[in-house]
């Protein structure tokens, strides 16, 4: 499993922000994914669901979209852990 830290885009209505997040997956898209269903507020395929350019929660009341993602040396994973 590799490491990746991935930031995620949270749009709310008119409001917006940026998450971060530290995520083991088998690949950068997996990673991806992991983090941005970590997020979500409902259940996919009930009360949310995959969009072309990430997740619509609760009636497209939030959205969810990978802002970047970036694969983390192993090294540093121990180090990141402890401040995020």
């Amino acid at each position: 499993m590799k490491t990746f830290i991935v930031k995620v885009e949270i749009q709310a209505g008119e409001y917006q922000k940026q998450a971060t997040a530290l995520v083991k997956g088998k690949s950068q898209t997996e990673a991806e994914a992991i983090a941005l269903e970590g997020e979500c507020h409902g259940t996919l395929g009930d009360n949310a669901e995959w969009t072309q350019s990430g997740i619509a929660d609760l009636g497209w009341q939030f959205h969810y979209s990978v802002h970047s993602s970036t694969e983390v040396e192993p090294e540093h994973v121990s180090i990141l852990n402890k401040y995020l």
